[in-house]
């Protein structure tokens, strides 16, 4: 493949799946970082196009890397956050937040981390076959799991004590 048809190739993967998975780190982590792990996810997209076979499913591809990305960024911050003073890892508390998004936050995040991966990729319009792929397991693993982490979320949500409407 001569640099111009990588080039083209590269850019049409990136104009795919850029705002998804932006969306998705920014989900997970804010705009700092999501830019940050973006970037190294689209730099795997540049060498793997250089491979001799390609992915068959960009999507799927390209949202495992995010799903692997994610998961070393919570293990490093995970151990950063062990050996820092206490202070410093207390969330920002001086913001105010509406109560209803507070009270989806906080049922969101109560939530086993596959399960919030389930309800992320399926937020982001993923068919459960590209779940699945996404995830490593198949299609039907995929959509019985994504089940019981709604039945989950509803349960969470519906602990919380805010004034709203889940209709």
């Amino acid at each position: 493949m001569n640099a111009q048809q990588k080039a083209e190739a590269f850019d049409a993967v990136y104009d795919a799946l850029f705002s998804d998975v932006f969306a998705y780190f920014n989900l997970c982590f804010g705009p700092q970082e999501a830019e940050d792990l973006c970037q190294e996810a689209f730099l795997r997209v540049w060498r793997a196009i250089d491979d001799e076979k390609p992915p068959d499913n960009w999507r799927a591809w390209v949202f495992r890397c995010a799903v692997n990305l994610k998961n070393d960024y919570l293990r490093k911050a995970y151990q950063t956050r062990l050996t820092q003073p206490l202070d410093e890892t207390l969330p920002d508390e001086s913001r105010p937040d509406d109560p209803a998004r507070l009270a989806v936050q906080q049922a969101f995040s109560a939530l086993p981390r596959d399960e919030r991966e389930l309800l992320a990729l399926k937020a982001f319009g993923f068919r459960s076959e590209e779940m699945g792929a996404a995830l490593g397991v198949s299609a039907s693993a995929a959509r019985t799991r994504l089940q019981k982490a709604k039945a989950h979320f509803a349960q969470q949500l519906d602990k919380e004590e805010t004034p709203y409407d889940r209709t």
